[in-house]
């Protein structure tokens, strides 16, 4: 008799944000902090629940004394994510995303560099080698290679198994975008290079990651467009770009 039991794919669901610059005078009262604090006390509650409850069975000490924080969690990321944003030269900032399956987080933060250029070559095609699309020493394997297509322009994104010198695998995610963005007046078009990198050690993340550097590139090229009655496109563009 067969089987009445259903099976559905888990599905993923990507949120993107960027890292802001850091206040003048220090992070005591950092409104982005404070913001990462109320996305992670949303995200962990029903997880740090369920931990604390263990946490008298597995330690013999009181569920009050319960170390974790959503507080101190999204303190820990806002500080991590600042420090690496940054290291970055001008024309490159810090994007970091959420994972969710099954409308749940999983993944967080996943930190990407977002490199914005002036253009090398009037054609594209020179960023796949720019980025190591065809492969690079360090890769177990060929990398993958897949076409996008945005609002403000073409790219493509790429996944590598790649090898550290004592043999443990990990992800080499990348991609590439060039925009064509139109310029006050509509009468000519500014073309920039937008490159993304990011490496992944969690092979489940590695999974999904495609699809989530897709969205983050849909999402770069949509911000990067002047609003329809003119004025600045959101992404602003960047405070610079490469020479």
């Amino acid at each position: 008799m067969p089987s009445q039991q259903k099976f559905s794919m888990p599905t993923c669901a990507w949120h993107w944000e960027w890292v802001p610059p850091a206040p003048p005078g220090g992070t005591d009262d950092d409104p982005w902090a404070a913001h990462l604090v109320e996305l992670y006390t949303a995200w962990t509650a029903e997880g740090l629940a369920a931990a604390r409850k263990l946490w008298p069975k597995e330690t013999g000490e009181l569920e009050e004394d319960f170390p974790l924080t959503a507080d101190a969690m999204g303190r820990t990321v806002a500080a991590w994510l600042r420090e690496r944003a940054g290291q970055l030269p001008a024309w490159s900032r810090l994007a970091w995303g959420a994972a969710f399956v099954n409308d749940k987080p999983h993944w967080a933060p996943v930190p990407v560099v977002v490199e914005f250029r002036r253009p090398g070559a009037d054609d594209p095609n020179y960023l796949l080698e720019t980025m190591g699309a065809g492969g690079i020493e360090s890769d177990a394997r060929t990398p993958v290679v897949e076409y996008v297509t945005t609002l403000a322009g073409d790219g493509f994104r790429f996944l590598a198994l790649g090898r550290t010198p004592e043999g443990a695998s990990y992800g080499r995610v990348g991609a590439a975008l060039r925009l064509e963005i139109p310029q006050d007046g509509g009468a000519s078009e500014s073309g920039v290079d937008v490159l993304l990198t990011t490496s992944v050690a969690d092979m489940g993340l590695l999974a999904v990651i495609g699809a989530g550097m897709e969205q983050l590139m849909q999402e770069i090229a949509a911000a990067s467009m002047p609003p329809p009655g003119g004025g600045r496109a959101p992404l602003g563009f960047v405070p610079g770009v490469q020479p």
